[in-house]
């Protein structure tokens, strides 16, 4: 009978075979203290993480209550409450340690504006034709990434708007249109409630406030005459004047809406 021959498998040879599987990961022995330290503090992170994402979300649920449970002031007010917003906030930065203060101040803001998204995102126009990058920098970190933004052309219209208790605007007082004259006779139903760009502020954020609810701190005065005083013993620092108005600061304890020209509060 003729033999059968078996094929024989061919031989592989040695460079073409697949390498055995490398560890990746170091073993157990050979993780060293340092990254097991940074193991455990990522970890206590994540478990922060946790329950701030907890503790946010039932903020935003009682934010939710308060909307519903505001008792609403006589007209269009728009929901905001410098005054409460200002004591929370004074409150916080007083607990916070000194280095970390901008930080707290900064995550707050974006807090309490998502929480009053929940009862309406605050609306907000702004108005800066010279500098519009700072008074956007300043609305932002005022109201929070949850405000809806938008800039605008013309002041006047920005001001009615927010006469209609619409929202909010952020209009520049460093321009050539003195919007700002208006508080006392067209728009006297708004009130000047915050500023930005320092110590002497380049923009006013105007809106439907409830005169109750104004900040308190340095109070915003238009009216005829310079802004060095009255002779009343009122001193005040001048932001603006036209055609015998003036637009000026006071730390004087006036009443919105009186015979002194004061149009509202600055925190």
């Amino acid at each position: 009978m003729p033999s059968i021959e078996t094929e024989r498998p061919l031989a592989v040879p040695h460079s073409c075979t697949k390498p055995a599987l490398q560890q990746v990961w170091p073993a157990a022995a050979d993780i060293s203290a340092e990254h097991m330290a940074l193991a455990a503090l990522r970890h206590e992170i994540d478990q922060l993480d946790d329950e701030l994402l907890a503790l946010f979300e039932r903020r935003l649920a009682i934010a939710a209550r308060v909307g519903q449970a505001k008792d609403a002031p006589a007209g269009p007010h728009v929901k905001l409450r410098p005054d409460r917003e200002q004591a929370v906030l004074a409150r916080m930065l007083d607990r916070a340690r000194p280095d970390n203060r901008e930080a707290v101040e900064s995550l707050w803001r974006q807090i309490v504006g998502w929480g009053l998204a929940r009862q309406g995102r605050i609306q907000v126009q702004v108005w800066s034709p010279v500098e519009p990058t700072r008074a956007f920098d300043g609305a932002r970190l005022r109201f929070g990434a949850a405000a809806d933004m938008r800039a605008v052309r013309d002041p006047q219209a920005a001001l009615a708007w927010a006469a209609e208790g619409r929202g909010v605007a952020v209009l520049a007082v460093n321009a050539d249109d003195a919007w700002w004259t208006g508080l006392r006779r067209d728009w006297s139903m708004l009130s000047v409630f915050d500023g930005f760009g320092g110590e002497t502020p380049t923009a006013l954020a105007v809106g439907r406030i409830d005169p109750a609810a104004l900040p308190t701190g340095r109070r915003v005065i238009v009216d005829a005459g310079g802004d060095a005083g009255d002779g009343g013993g009122i001193r005040r620092r001048g932001l603006a004047t036209h055609h015998g108005w003036t637009l000026s600061l006071t730390d004087a304890r006036l009443p919105v809406g009186g015979d002194e020209g004061c149009v509202g509060a600055i925190g």
